[in-house]
């Protein structure tokens, strides 16, 4: 004997929500194409020199935030041109930018943004130079150090840290304070002294404890790849 079983259209309606939960759509699907677009032009170098992790991309921001509300990858062509646009941004964000973000969104490093205000928002971007180095040098080295490390005629510690000649005394070059170890060591960070000093206590004994100077997790992780994928420059 067959048993039957009926489903009221009401528990019908329940299973089929429930199976809807989680569901996962590739790029080429479903696109929100409300929201405001912008559109992205600009020449760069230096892009292919990032670590794994590190994405360069057209990212939408919120005041205040450091994680991208919305992104989409910016892949330059064989000539340094970047042509790209980014539909459906959300009433929150604030800033559009061509920034370098990580595996968490987060912004790493911005090389020009535009207000977002209106339904059509055009960064013309120039030509900027996007590779680790050039982000560390502006946003570490010509913010952070050159005050002691070259700003006058005295470079604490004999380190000039200023454009144009900061990595040549740098990388390969043995540390007058530690004559063991390198400035920075390529490929590895934890026998750099650089690295150590901004990541811990160890130049307290210095008279000076340069871990004050970068509390970034996210510029302490870039100085940290940079030297672990070769501290190329």
């Amino acid at each position: 004997m067959k048993t039957r079983f009926l489903i009221s259209p009401l528990l019908a309606a329940v299973m089929l929500a429930g199976c809807d939960e989680g569901r996962i759509y590739d790029d080429s699907g479903i696109a929100d194409k409300t929201g405001a677009t912008a559109r992205l032009t600009a020449s760069v170098s230096g892009a292919d020199g990032w670590s794994d992790g590190y994405t360069l991309a057209l990212a939408g921001f919120a005041y205040g935030n450091d994680y991208a509300l919305i992104s989409k990858n910016v892949r330059p062509d064989s000539d340094g041109s970047c042509d790209a646009v980014l539909e459906g941004i959300p009433a929150e964000v604030s800033t559009v930018e061509l920034c370098v973000i990580d595996r968490l969104r987060r912004r790493v490093a911005s090389f020009a943004s535009s207000s977002c205000s209106g339904s059509d928002i055009t960064l013309d971007a120039g030509n900027v130079d996007v590779s680790m180095s050039a982000t560390i040098q502006h946003d570490i080295f010509n913010t952070t150090c050159v005050n002691c490390h070259g700003a006058s005629s005295h470079a604490a510690a004999s380190l000039h840290l200023g454009d144009g000649v900061s990595f040549r005394e740098l990388v390969g070059v043995t540390s007058l304070k530690e004559p063991d170890r390198m400035r920075v060591c390529p490929d590895d960070a934890s026998q750099s002294v650089l690295y150590r000093i901004l990541s811990s206590t160890e130049s307290a004994s210095w008279s000076y404890d340069h871990s004050v100077e970068v509390v970034s997790d996210v510029k302490l992780n870039l100085v940290r790849d940079w030297i672990n994928s070769g501290a190329n420059y």
